[in-house]
Parts: C-alpha cells; structure tokens; sequence
C-alpha cells in the first residue's frame, strides 16, 4: 500500500507525479492521510478525478466518483472529527479483463460525544432508506446514505479499533 500524507502532494506536480506512478499497474492501494478540515476537500476531489481520468473512466463516472469521494470525506468531517485530527482515506483498485473493482473507504477517528457503532449506521441506514428515500427529492437532507447506495455496489461500516468508523464502498466499473 502507499500511504502518504496529502501535504506532500499539494502541487499538481507533485499530485499527479504520484498518481502515474502508483497506476503504473491498474492495480493499486493508495492510503491518503489528512486533517479533518473541509480545506482538503478540493484537493480530494482533484485527485479522485485525476485518478479516474487515468483510469480511462466515463466522464459520467468521474463525477460519480468525484461526488462519493466528497459526501464520504464530507460525512467524516461533519459529524465525526474535529479538524486537528487525523483522516484516512484508502482507495484500492483490482483489474480483471475490462472491468475494475474500486473499493474507496474514509476512516474517521469519531471523537465525537454523539458518535455511532458501524451497527448503528446499518440499522440508521435500513431506517432512513425504508422510511423515505423513495420519494425525496430535495437536494438537501439526503444524508451519506442516498448519494451512496444510489451510485456504489456495496456501502458497509465497521468499527475501527480506535472507537473510529469505517466507510467504505465497492463498485465495478467496466472500462
């Protein structure tokens, strides 16, 4: 895995010097560290879309991305850290013939006083989806749940063993 820190690669250079090495292969593990501040999402969005784009991605799925990318990292800092500290996200891609499995997660540290088990985000989201998600349709309000399992394979949470949280997606792109 490639674990950097987001400082690091602040220049464009610098950002997408690392982006072609690391997808040298189509398969890659990529840990990005950075402070849970709303100052790193630009950046986060700039690299998710550097990162598709070299993976040969629609543009529709580039935005895709770019917005799942945005409403994980978004959801972490909103609700769960405080900016000083220290968030992860880890994006990992398999290629099989044409099609490629990218699983992204943001691991948060949630010191938080109203914090939340990964059991409680599963039994929050089975609530929210069964109770009105069929006919939301304001852009407002729709939680990390909405954007997500409408764009994603597979959404998850787990428990981290910092009493941090977990969120993670899977979906298979064919390209």
């Amino acid at each position: 895995m490639y674990s950097v820190n987001i400082h690091d690669l602040f220049s464009p250079i610098d950002r997408d010097k690392f982006i072609s090495e690391v997808l040298e292969n189509k398969d890659f593990d990529i840990e990005l560290i950075y402070g849970s501040n709303f100052k790193n999402t630009n950046f986060l969005r700039d690299f998710m879309e550097s990162v598709c784009t070299k993976l040969w991605f629609s543009q529709k799925e580039v935005s895709r991305f770019i917005l799942i990318v945005d409403e994980l990292n978004n959801n972490a800092i909103e609700y769960w850290t405080d900016e000083y500290w220290e968030n992860k996200m880890r994006i990992k891609a398999e290629t099989e013939w044409n099609i490629i499995d990218i699983v992204i997660e943001v691991e948060d540290n949630w010191k938080w006083e109203k914090n939340k088990t990964a059991l409680e985000m599963e039994t929050l989201r089975a609530h929210q989806l069964k109770l009105w998600y069929g006919g939301h349709e304001s852009i407002r309000g729709r939680w990390l749940f909405m954007i997500t399992v409408k764009s994603v394979d597979r959404l998850y949470f787990k428990d981290t063993e910092q009493w941090g949280l977990i969120v993670w997606i899977m979906k298979k792109i064919e390209i």
